[in-house]
């Protein structure tokens, strides 16, 4: 069923700019517009105080006050029969904006829940008038519920379809970059290699003596060559299974950092707090591309900190390079493929992936919210 179907304006659907235009909306009655303004005001409030990133766009406010008010007109309507208007708005898709803006659902049900709690007080003072007889209150409930769900649901499908599209193209990318470290390092040194092998096999069918200098320097291009192939298995296998994070990300660092730069992993928390797998995985990825990054990219770095807590319900990972860094603004993060594919997996965690980088250095910090389970 959808909305329309349902009853429910498709102006409810409306943008992320201010929802609906007033002339779509039911005409109230003044006293239904001072119960409206109170029930707004109250429902911004509380919102801004436990959801700050919410409350605080002023564009975002706008359009939540134009719901909430569409909400409360639109149930009143239903209730007393009277049809309501439908609009034909030229809206963009709720759930991919919000995507986008990295709200995530979680704030959306809490925003919807808040304005039930705020909306069916006053609904229900107006019962009378409403929904007359002893079922009314539960008529009341009922529909202000139906609408308010009429639009929570779309919008986390939709929601859920941007976030897979992205995790999508973030694998998809992934993969392309693995293919172009075979073609340019992998193949690069196996072919170099092959060329010194030649040159042996020829100076033994001519008789002439080997070079072990040059014998010594094509074993050391295979040796490379094969812990190239063993960082991209390392990359595409199952990475962290029955492995704390930190573990693995520790044997990550024990692999690949090269002598000479000093790595440290500081973990808090981990043991105390059962991870969910898929936050585990994820979790890594993001982590260990922000790791590479600072080993391919962090010129003249002397150390690289990784830092793992989980406290609050939250996971936070902070990656730390004292290179020469570079600036931000000359980067287009998002055709970056690795900084990219970090904020789309941070995305999908509903967490967030930020990068702090200047002349001294790159930090990256990754925080993810959690549902708490203790070991």
């Amino acid at each position: 069923m959808t909305p329309a179907d349902d009853g429910v304006p498709d102006v409810l659907l409306g943008d992320a700019h201010g929802g609906a235009a007033e002339g779509d909306l039911p005409v109230s009655s003044a006293e239904d517009a001072a119960v409206d303004d109170e029930v707004v005001a109250a429902f911004l409030a509380e919102l801004t105080a436990i959801s700050p990133r919410l409350g605080a766009d002023p564009d975002v406010r706008a359009m939540l006050a134009g719901r909430a008010r569409a909400v409360l007109q639109t149930t009143r309507a239903r209730l007393r029969g009277r049809p309501v208007p439908s609009a034909e708005p030229a809206l963009a898709d709720v759930g991919a904006v919000r995507a986008r803006t990295q709200v995530h659902p979680a704030e959306s049900l809490r925003a919807a829940s808040l304005l039930f709690r705020h909306a069916l007080p006053p609904l229900l003072a107006q019962g009378a008038a409403l929904a007359p007889g002893p079922s009314g209150a539960g008529r009341i409930a009922v529909t202000l519920h139906e609408v308010i769900d009429a639009l929570v649901v779309p919008a986390a499908i939709t929601y859920v379809d941007v976030l897979l599209s992205q995790i999508s193209d973030a694998n998809r990318d992934e993969r392309r970059r693995v293919a172009r470290d075979l073609h340019d390092h992998t193949s690069h040194g196996i072919g170099a290699a092959m060329q010194g092998l030649d040159l042996a096999l020829h100076l033994v069918d001519t008789g002439r003596p080997l070079d072990p200098d040059r014998l010594r320097s094509t074993r050391q291009l295979l040796l490379e060559t094969l812990n190239d192939v063993r960082s991209l298995a390392t990359r595409l296998r199952d990475v962290v299974g029955d492995r704390s994070l930190a573990q693995a990300l520790q044997e990550y660092l024990d692999f690949t950092v090269p002598i000479g730069l000093v790595a440290t992993l500081t973990e808090e928390g981990e043991e105390a707090v059962v991870l969910p797998a898929h936050v585990k995985e994820e979790s890594y990825l993001i982590v260990r591309e922000a790791i590479r990054n600072s080993l391919v990219h962090a010129r003249g770095a002397t150390r690289l900190d990784v830092t793992l807590r989980l406290s609050g319900a939250q996971l936070t990972a902070v990656v730390d390079d004292d290179g020469a860094g570079f600036d931000p603004a000359a980067v287009d993060t998002s055709r970056t493929v690795g900084l990219a594919s970090m904020r789309e997996r941070a995305q999908g965690l509903g967490g967030r992936a930020a990068l702090d980088a200047g002349p001294d250095g790159v930090r990256m910090t990754l925080t993810v919210p959690l549902t708490v389970r203790l070991s």
